[in-house]
């Protein structure tokens, strides 16, 4: 079970990372909207990581869109 963990949180950091790189602008320069998602996701997988891989990606999944909208939010707003 910890070694299906271990995985799960692999992934969803690497995936992360990943859509961070994907969302950077011609400079690489990145919206506050993907930082916030980036951010948010990680931050909802560690809140979750006690639990089973559906729980960390359900805490990933919800940490990455408060964040993202938080983010779009300040964007908006600046």
């Amino acid at each position: 079970m910890k070694f299906a963990k271990t995985i799960a949180m692999t992934a969803i950091t690497s995936s992360a990372l990943i859509m961070t790189g994907c969302n950077s602008g011609p400079y690489g320069n990145m919206n506050n909207t993907a930082k916030g998602a980036t951010a948010g996701a990680a931050a909802g997988a560690l809140i979750r990581s006690k639990g089973d891989s559906k729980d960390i990606a359900r805490g990933a999944l919800a940490g990455a869109a408060l964040g993202g909208a938080g983010g779009y939010i300040y964007d908006q707003t600046k």
